[in-house]
């Protein structure tokens, strides 16, 4: 069993407090609203400005299990799996309380908003592009029934208009850009998030200030297309990241923020400044999705490097810092795929050393170039073979995984607590390991231990 050498705490008390325990119930009664966010990091950080509009409203949080006066659900649709689960949701959702308002946003919504009209009986349907309004929207809808509004007018004549403070999550995501102007032939995102949009620095330091405010102790900076964000508004002289590299570097010297990340970067858009400014600045970890390792396939999924550049910034990656993580994305059996196509995936995965692999099968996308023109680009992959395939990726990614972490056996470790149960503290290291380690140790806790073993893909 490994043994934890050191413990830091410094997550203030008076949040300990407010982060473990709910708003007592009053009367009149506080309404309340449960919400599930699918699919990626962007989708998070809009899920968490939703409920904190809704708390500054009055709303109280609960479970998504649990009977709530409203439920808000922030859909995915990037592959078919995605999109039915964020349909079922809404059908839990109205399940669990047939009297309640099922509100239903995101990229499953944008696409195709009955089939969520289908699954929960008068929900309310908004796009991407509607999507912050959906707290004034499901108010006047709730307000329509006497009770409801009744109480509720009574609840905030009680609290009058004062934001009332909904906690962070220990890793908060500040979204720097949406949208996407790139036109990958497999991607339905252009469709349903719209053209890129970038903020300002100025806003999202204060934004940041916000989260850290609320609890938060880990910044994740994510968006649709990140290497848009130099461009613009926000352009200065240097690299073609010069600025996204400003903004990482201020954030991480904010005096409150412990630790900063980043999500995934095209691999078009890495550069060698960028590396260094993540290896030095912010956590060493970087997501590049690969998609595929065959120069033609890549091709005709309309990416915009070759395998060659993609291996490039992953050996000057290792060779920069060997310690920092690696992760990645792969579509297998994207249409027309061939055995020798494959195998070229396979033999980039090896050399990359990846610290981990997501591995995706290929979904056709309604309306995507791929979808629409699947015979002249080669003809969908037999569902035996791409299974196969499948397969045999998540085998080398178990074994490229435990490979990396075994570096750390014995070595001393930090992590960032997320969660505790029965003893037992788990959360990230900064080069984004998993680990768990058996000690007393509080949400949002730093703690340094040695780990021995890498079991169920957690270091421990």
């Amino acid at each position: 069993m490994s043994q934890p050498i050191s413990f830091v705490s410094s997550l203030p008390a008076d949040f300990r407090a407010r982060a473990g325990s709910s708003a007592p119930a009053t009367s009149p009664r506080r309404p309340t609203f449960a919400l599930y966010s699918l699919g990626c990091k962007v989708n998070a950080a809009d899920s968490h400005q939703i409920a904190r509009m809704l708390a500054a409203q009055g709303f109280r949080r609960v479970e998504f299990r649990e009977s709530a006066d409203l439920y808000v659900i922030d859909t995915c649709t990037v592959t078919a799996a995605a999109n039915v689960k964020s349909r079922k949701a809404a059908a839990r959702a109205h399940r669990n309380n047939p009297d309640a308002l099922v509100a239903v946003t995101g990229c499953a919504a944008t696409k195709d908003a009955a089939q969520f009209e289908r699954a929960a009986p008068g929900a309310l349907v908004l796009s991407n592009f509607d999507k912050f309004d959906l707290p004034r929207r499901a108010l006047e809808r709730l307000n329509s029934s006497d009770g409801w509004a009744q109480n509720y007018a009574d609840v905030r004549a009680q609290t009058g208009s004062e934001p009332v403070p909904l906690p962070s999550n220990v890793r908060a995501v500040l979204k720097i850009q949406d949208g996407c102007d790139h036109k990958c032939s497999y991607c339905i995102i252009p469709r349903v998030r719209g053209a890129s949009v970038i903020k300002s620095k100025p806003e999202l330091l204060r934004q940041t200030r916000e989260l850290v405010a609320e609890g938060a102790r880990e910044v994740v900076v994510t968006g649709v297309s990140m290497g848009d964000f130099s461009m613009g508004v926000n352009r200065v002289a240097g690299s073609k990241n010069a600025a996204l590299g400003e903004l990482l570097t201020s954030i991480a010297r904010l005096p409150e923020v412990v630790r900063v990340r980043t999500s995934s970067l095209d691999p078009a858009d890495v550069d060698e400044e960028w590396l260094q400014c993540v290896a030095t600045q912010i956590c060493p970890h970087i997501h590049l999705a690969l998609q595929s390792g065959s120069k033609s396939v890549l091709a005709r999924m309309r990416r915009r490097y070759t395998p060659e550049l993609y291996a490039q910034w992953a050996r000057r990656w290792r060779e920069i810092n060997p310690d920092a993580g690696l992760t990645t994305d792969v579509i297998v059996g994207f249409p027309g795929e061939t055995e020798a196509e494959w195998n070229e995936t396979l033999e980039l995965c090896r050399k990359a050393q990846f610290s981990a692999i997501h591995v995706f099968p290929y979904s056709p996308r309604e309306d995507t170039f791929a979808a629409n023109h699947i015979k002249q680009l080669g003809g969908q992959v037999q569902s035996e073979i791409q299974n196969r395939r499948v397969d045999e990726l998540l085998t080398l990614a178990r074994e490229s995984s435990a490979r990396f972490a075994s570096r750390f056996f014995g070595r001393e470790v930090e992590v960032l607590v997320e969660s505790v149960e029965n003893g037992w503290a788990e959360g990230l290291l900064p080069n984004y390991l998993r680990a768990r380690v058996q000690v007393e140790a509080m949400v949002g806790d730093l703690v340094r231990f040695r780990p021995t073993q890498w079991e169920g893909g957690i270091l421990c």
